[in-house]
């Protein structure tokens, strides 16, 4: 009862894939007297799916396959599946196997099929006069008449092992005559996928076709014969010039003289490559108009393939027809199962189309299923409604042509306020710290790169590039410095990046790289990037002491100039947090004592920053007319760019009417000291509206 009930049980389920080791599966078919059959797959595997979803849950698949073996699978990527590939020699995916208990391979077969000729290629195994491990044994003897010979090529075939069926078929041709080929027993010669049009074998169809047809039959030949003349026709369609043997002309007048059930269809694809042949995208075009709605099977994907092919010519609006047109096929019924594949032709037409960087209202779960559907990256703009140069982005930058045509094929765009929304968790999860930041994902949604700042297109379109460039793409880098990786040339490139994105980690890494670093190499020109960056080297840090201490060399390596300048820049710094607002730490007697480093430090603009100290220090001692006296004696010493605008914003506010008089004679020195005629004018625009009544 019970074994009747698990035969019910095999038949209502399909095939019983269990899950037991490769030695576990011998061991179970040798206890129940079977044959092990081994089901060899990838996860990227189309036909594999295809088994695996329609095939093998068929009741009929499980009816023949569940009594006669132990069924298992391996994913050939993945765990024991790896071990197995090279013990079992697969050369494709997907790859079956008919296994004896002791372990011994009694036949391969290789690819899909639809079920009832897939078991006919599976029963070949089991007999033991055409399994492969026998036909194998009585070629090594030796002992193989012309029946065996064809035997043994046709599972040579179907075990995908091309180099001794080529051999086996020279073998069997040097037995066999022209006229033993229009035999149906050695009909299987031509099926094997060399006789293509054009070919000596294929000549000799042409020229026995009344023969093939009583032998083999007209409806298989027909079959033979459209698929062989669509085959030679697919080069025309897509353009592939290269594999054209046979002209275009010459395959309309062989395809004109035969009695073909699907002739028409042929000429029709004939007429198709004509127009690909000619570059005729609109003529193209309106004929899919034409059909759209009927358009099914070899027809739409032919079509389809056609205006791939003349894709460089199409314009903006011939996507857009083309977008219409493949709706109304999707509303066909009979291309239920051409969906996805006609929702993907359509996604990429409606970017084509778009003028302009395409951003498209999604969430960013929905951004993610997207970009794993159409299998492409995802570019994703960070900006807040504040941003200055955000709004230049999104304004002047990304509807721009130029932008669009590149970013549109490879991505989908989405931008999101990191204020609103979703916007503020995303901006965590990609650790944005300025605006605009423009991340690019991979498909499954991890960060592939990562850069700030926007940018005029040609040089935008040039840092998007660097994406794909492992040793630039922020993404790859992170991940290689998880995995150990220390090596100064990496560790270069990766402090690069941070600084790029204003990564707080820059000042660790930087640090990694500063140990490992010989004295000749921290003051070459190859390493000044470290210390020339106040926050990869801030005062007091050992980096920073060591430019200190060779400051010399460092000039004859990067020239002194830069050298003072870099000393200058920290000082600068410090001095416009006090102007700004943003230190209220620093007292008077530090400014005293910055004074001092930089008197000894013999600076070039030492003139200036002192100047600026003593400016701060009045800003410290609160005092409005201090202040304004101060400024009237330093404004002599410094230039309109090194002047401390902010503070005369914050003083007005509490000046009397004569200290304003004497901030605006401040201003008016300022302008005449500005050699640039426009920045003098921007200057003193500025200065009338900050002093201008409300």
């Amino acid at each position: 009862m019970c074994l009747v009930l698990s035969v019910m049980a095999f038949a209502q389920t399909g095939v019983d894939f269990q899950h037991l080791t490769f030695d576990e599966a011998l061991a179970k078919a040798k206890a129940e007297k079977k044959l092990v059959f081994v089901d060899c797959y990838t996860t990227w595997c189309g036909p594999c799916k295809m088994m695996t979803t329609k095939i093998f849950p068929m009741k009929e698949a499980g009816e023949f396959f569940n009594p006669r073996f132990v069924c298992v699978k391996f994913d050939m990527e993945q765990g024991e599946g790896k071990e197995l590939k090279n013990k079992l020699g697969v050369r494709a995916y997907p790859s079956f196997f008919i296994i004896r208990p002791d372990g011994t391979v009694q036949h391969a077969v290789v690819g899909g099929d639809e079920l009832e000729p897939f078991i006919e290629r599976v029963k070949k195994g089991l007999n033991e006069k055409t399994s492969l491990l026998y036909l194998n044994q009585q070629y090594e003897k030796g002992k193989m008449n012309k029946k065996q010979l064809l035997a043994y090529k046709v599972a040579l075939d179907d075990a995908y092992d091309q180099k001794k069926a080529e051999q086996v078929k020279k073998e069997l041709l040097s037995q066999i005559t022209e006229k033993d080929k229009l035999k149906k027993e050695y009909w299987p010669l031509f099926e094997d996928g060399t006789c293509t049009v054009g070919t000596p074998d294929f000549n000799l169809i042409l020229a026995n076709i009344p023969t093939f047809e009583k032998n083999i039959g007209k409806e298989k030949l027909d079959e033979f014969l459209f698929s062989a003349y669509s085959r030679a026709l697919f080069p025309h369609l897509n353009r592939n010039k290269e594999r054209q043997t046979v002209s275009l002309d010459e395959l309309k007048q062989q395809i004109g003289k035969l009695d073909l059930q699907k002739k028409n269809d042929l000429l029709s694809l004939c007429d198709i490559a004509g127009l690909v042949a000619q570059g005729d995208v609109n003529q193209l075009v309106s004929k899919v108009e034409e059909k759209a709605a009927t358009l099914t099977g070899n027809d739409l994907s032919s079509m389809l393939m056609a205006f791939g092919a003349m894709q460089d010519k199409a314009t903006k609006a011939d996507y857009n027809r083309m977008v219409a047109a493949a709706e109304k096929m999707m509303a066909n019924p009979a291309n239920s199962e051409m969906k996805n594949y006609l929702e993907y032709y359509v996604e990429s037409w409606k970017n084509l189309a778009h003028v302009g960087v395409n951003f498209q209202d999604l969430t960013f779960e929905q951004a993610v299923e997207k970009a794993a559907k159409m299998r492409k990256q995802i570019f994703v703009d960070c900006y807040t409604s504040w941003c200055g140069p955000c709004k230049y982005m999104s304004n002047t930058v990304f509807p721009q042509e130029k932008m669009g045509d590149y970013m549109n094929p490879k991505f989908i765009c989405v931008k999101y306020d990191m204020e609103k929304g979703e916007g503020p968790e995303l901006a965590k999860k990609f650790g944005v710290r300025a605006y605009p930041t423009f991340v690019i994902l991979n498909t499954d949604g991890t960060v592939r790169h990562k850069f700030v700042g926007g940018g005029e297109p040609d040089r935008f379109i040039e840092r998007v590039k660097d994406a794909f460039d492992d040793n630039k793409a922020t993404g790859v880098l992170e991940a290689k410095y998880a995995e150990g990786v220390r090596d100064k040339e990496f560790l270069v490139k990766y402090v690069e990046s941070l600084i790029s994105m204003y990564s707080p980690d820059a000042s660790k890494v930087a640090a990694e790289l500063y140990g490992q670093l010989t004295d000749e190499e921290k003051v070459s020109s190859d390493y000044w990037f470290i210390f020339n960056n106040p926050d990869l080297a801030p005062a007091g840090s050992e980096a920073y002491e060591y430019l200190l201490a060779n400051r010399e060399k460092f000039a004859q390596n990067n020239t002194e100039e830069a050298v003072d300048k870099r000393l200058s820049s920290g000082y600068q710094r410090k001095l416009m947090m006090i102007f700004y607002g943003r230190d209220k730490s620093t007292t008077a007697a530090d400014l005293d004592q910055m004074k001092k480093e930089i008197v000894g430090l013999k600076l070039k603009n030492e003139k200036s920053l002192v100047g600026q100290i003593n400016i701060a220090k009045a800003l410290l001692a609160n005092n409005p007319n201090q202040l304004l006296t101060v400024c009237e004696k330093e404004v002599n010493n410094l230039s309109p760019e090194e002047f401390p605008f902010s503070i005369i914003a914050g003083a007005k506010e509490k000046a009397t009417p004569l200290q304003i008089n004497r901030w605006k004679k401040i201003g008016q020195k300022l302008v005449a000291k500005c050699e640039d005629k426009d920045m003098a004018k921007q200057m003193e625009q500025y200065i009338e509206s900050m002093f201008a009544k409300k």
